[in-house]
């Protein structure tokens, strides 16, 4: 609203008779409050139509953002630009976060996008940070993958900027979570659409191809044993893509006392019967000299007599994956698996 005008121009030196001159100066008053009052009335009709939101009153300030998680509390700073990324690279790529520090070394499978983007790398599988290098990079925040270190760490950590740790167990929990603390809610919804739109369409085409013989075993094979994975711990594979568990699965399941899978003897090949096995070799975080050894081992695994009794061995449905990928979550992560996956069952 305007500030009122002052009415002194009701007497300007004229010699008015006192009666005459009350009268006129009354009703010049009384016009400039209608004039002050329209005036008033329209100028409150253009905020709310260009602006809705405003008000003449002013804005609380945004009061700071504490995240509560397993080591402690941290408060958010407001707007942060220059973000540490320690194990969340998945994430931040897919919600394009502003990052001056990630964890990546030869071979990561985040590698080459987080080159092309010129950004810092740890430039080790170590997952102990050198915190110097961090340091130097100077964040206004830091997103730590929590199995990356312990409660130690993360107060070291917390000293150079706030630091929020998130498990990896749920991306899409993490994913929204971050977009919230980042003001990119918008974006984080949009990344979880997108991952959901492609498994109903990777469904679609891999129970076409498979029909009723759709039966899926993953393992990780090695010339000493042999590791099962269970549904709980990749029910992207057997659960979410039309696939379903291998019987063996279920027997595997009754001598296991864990949930994630289990380790066993190479002698229990035979019992996998499934129509389609996902072999993996090495680790997630292996350096590319450990990765390539652990997969030229697997030429000595597909030696073994026990090996080649594996029914999908003998239709040629043994799909050696990527353990880079295969064992690391997120949307661009499991995007790879679901795209193996799809190209394995379509032959394509």
């Amino acid at each position: 609203m305007h500030q009122r005008k002052s009415s002194s121009s009701s007497n300007q030196g004229f010699k008015w008779g006192r009666k005459r001159y009350r009268t006129i100066a009354g009703l010049m008053v009384t016009v400039i409050m209608a004039v002050l009052i329209s005036a008033c009335g329209n100028n409150t009709n253009s905020v709310q139509t260009d602006s809705p939101a405003q008000s003449t009153a002013q804005p609380e300030e945004q009061k700071p953002l504490t995240i509560k998680h397993d080591y402690g509390e941290t408060i958010i700073p407001t707007h942060p630009q220059r973000i540490a990324v320690i194990g969340l690279e998945d994430l931040a790529l897919s919600l394009e976060v502003p990052m001056v520090y990630a964890y990546g070394f030869d071979g990561y499978y985040l590698e080459d996008q987080l080159n092309e983007l010129n950004i810092p790398l740890s430039g080790s599988a170590d997952t102990n940070q050198n915190l110097e290098q961090i340091l130097e990079t100077k964040p206004d925040l830091i997103l730590l993958q929590q199995y990356f270190t312990d409660q130690a760490g993360y107060d070291e950590l917390s000293k150079i900027a706030p630091t929020v740790p998130y498990k990896p167990d749920n991306w899409k929990a993490t994913i929204t979570d971050i977009g919230k603390i980042l003001g990119l809610e918008k974006k984080s919804e949009s990344v979880i659409q997108a991952y959901d739109d492609k498994i109903k369409e990777a469904k679609k085409a891999v129970s076409t191809a498979a029909g009723t013989d759709n039966s899926v075993v993953f393992i990780r094979p090695s010339i000493k044993d042999l590791q099962v994975f269970f549904p709980s711990f990749n029910p992207l594979v057997y659960e979410q893509l039309g696939l379903k568990p291998d019987a063996s699965i279920e027997a595997f399941q009754k001598e296991s006392t864990e949930d994630w899978g289990m380790n066993t003897s190479l002698e229990k090949l035979p019992s996998i019967t499934a129509n389609y096995v996902f072999a993996i070799y090495g680790g997630s975080i292996d350096t590319a000299e450990d990765f390539a050894k652990e997969e030229a081992s697997s030429a000595e695994v597909e030696k073994l007599t026990v090996w080649k009794t594996i029914p999908a061995v003998k239709q040629n449905h043994v799909f050696k994956v990527s353990a880079r990928h295969w064992m690391s979550s997120g949307p661009i992560a499991e995007g790879k698996v679901i795209d193996d996956v799809v190209a394995a069952v379509t032959n394509k």
